[in-house]
């Protein structure tokens, strides 16, 4: 009599003895989301160059071949984790946009609203930075500029386009928003890499009460780009400091 647990290490054996147990619900048709999430775990880890396609199998369980069933090339994957990276976050911006919205930012006044959209969507980048990691460079990673992945494209635009609308409310129209745009971006990037790259460390924090680093810096970065947006609302034609 063959014991059941005979039988499994025969067929381990026959597998090649170290074979990676694949998962029932890969027969359900998400293998593609399960090499899209590895993809997503290596480039957090490791940076966008990080990334192999030999590498995000393994992790899902499958066969090296097994992801070009989905995926023509490495671009191809990565382009899907870029897109599935910046629509989280798109999520995530458009629900922070709607909790302004709602609690009356602004209070009714179009710039005061905008000012503090842009504000709050400033903390949500950093956050979103801070728990993803290269992630989060990977929704604008050089290396996918020119692969051709309208999905992607149409992610990254609605990403801008959230930017784009409160920033046009404040400075008036879309060539006096870009500078507000490039500040904005400076701020969220510094404060995003300041827990990370070590250059604060030594100094003194004060926390102001709040239970992490990551909750303090996307404050300080709200702060930073709210002081940004307001002094460009006052420069604007027909807006009073009142209302900025």
């Amino acid at each position: 009599m063959v014991s059941k647990r005979s039988t499994t290490h025969r067929h381990d054996e026959q597998d090649g003895g170290n074979a990676v147990p694949r998962r029932a619900t890969y027969h359900h048709g998400d293998l593609r989301a399960a090499l899209v999430t590895a993809a997503l775990e290596l480039v957090a880890e490791k940076g966008v160059a990080g990334l192999s396609v030999a590498e995000a199998a393994r992790r899902a369980g499958v066969s090296s071949a097994a992801p070009y069933r989905h995926f023509a090339s490495r671009s191809a994957l990565l382009s899907a984790a870029a897109t599935a990276a910046g629509r989280r976050l798109s999520e995530q911006m458009a629900e922070a946009v709607e909790k302004v919205r709602a609690s009356g930012g602004g209070n009714g006044v179009p710039v005061i609203q905008a000012v503090e959209t842009l504000a709050t969507l400033a903390a949500v980048y950093v956050r979103y930075a801070l728990a993803h990691g290269a992630a989060f460079e990977l929704i604008l990673a050089d290396e996918l500029q020119d692969f051709p992945d309208e999905e992607r494209r149409d992610v990254t635009r609605a990403l801008f386009d959230q930017l784009l609308w409160p920033a046009v409310t404040i400075a008036g129209d879309v060539m006096e928003a870009n500078p507000l745009l490039r500040s904005f971006s400076a701020v969220v990037h510094g404060y995003a890499y300041l827990p990370r790259g070590g250059f604060t460390r030594g100094f003194p924090t004060d926390m102001r009460g709040f239970p992490t680093e990551t909750d303090l810096v996307a404050d300080e970065a709200a702060r930073a780009v709210r002081t940004l947006a307001r002094a460009a609302a006052e420069r604007t034609p027909g807006v009073s400091a009142r209302d900025a």
